[in-house]
């Protein structure tokens, strides 16, 4: 028997194993009003609501949905409720200037694009058939939880994520990585980094920059936590290493 890798199969595992425990804090301080605590079921229940809304806006599978975000909990639902349910996730570096950021959506053929507000100004004109300003308002429309979404028979071999390299000559090139991919790499990385349930994540790596280096499925498999940080501040780390009891930094496995 063979059974196709998705990267769902970690959150499915977070919510089976450990649904009452936070698996985020989200930023308290952003322009869109913060999730806080949010607990594995519940994390479990946003990506699926998403899958669901992105069916009622008729995204079909195989399509791609950019965002435009600073490490935040919406960002971390979407990399489990876009590619999870077989569409492809493109997370962009938000420090780009416009015009590679619009390349790189309309390179990748984004149907659906979603933007932290505090990019919105700078990104007026990044635009695809369906934009969303990230906040309660979007939350409206792109979390159903009044439906289930609609069933993909996984194919390991499908595109989970396009990521787009930046500070290099020309333009962005965009990198396919396949559920395949992304599921080894999150188990060796876990492996050899020691994972545990134990642990607590500070996200000062940002998460668009090789999902994270494969830790938003790592951590989220063993049913750690992720802590949230927007932007990096020296003096707020310390406070959340503190707050938190942090046991990673973004970027920085124990050796």
């Amino acid at each position: 028997m063979k059974i196709p890798m998705n990267v769902l199969d970690f959150l499915h595992r977070a919510e089976v194993g450990y649904g009452d425990r936070v698996g985020i804090v989200d930023e308290p301080d952003q322009p869109a009003s913060s999730w806080g605590a949010v607990t594995w079921r519940r994390v479990a229940e946003l990506a699926r609501a998403q899958a669901a809304g992105l069916d009622a806006l008729s995204v079909g599978f195989g399509e791609r949905v950019a965002v435009i975000s600073q490490n935040s909990a919406r960002l971390f639902v979407s990399m489990f409720g876009v590619p999870g349910y077989g569409r492809t996730i493109v997370p962009i570096n938000f420090r780009l200037g416009p015009d590679e950021v619009r390349y790189i959506v309309e390179h990748s053929g984004a149907s659906v694009v979603l933007i932290d507000p505090e990019l919105d100004e700078l990104y007026t004109d990044v635009t695809a058939p369906h934009r969303f300003v990230l906040g309660a308002a979007s939350d409206e429309v792109l979390f159903r939880f009044d439906a289930e979404p609609r069933p993909w028979i996984g194919d390991e071999d499908a595109t989970a994520s396009i990521n787009y390299t930046s500070g290099t000559t020309a333009r962005p090139k965009g990198v396919q990585a396949t559920h395949r991919n992304l599921w080894l790499n999150a188990a060796t990385l876990g492996w050899q980094t020691g994972v545990d349930d134990r642990d607590t994540y500070l996200w000062t790596v940002p998460m668009f920059h090789c999902n994270g280096w494969g830790m938003v499925f790592a951590i989220t498999a063993m049913g750690g936590r992720h802590v949230m940080l927007r932007k990096v501040d020296g003096g707020e780390i310390l406070r959340r290493i503190d707050q938190h009891g942090v046991t990673f930094l973004g970027g920085a496995p124990p050796s």
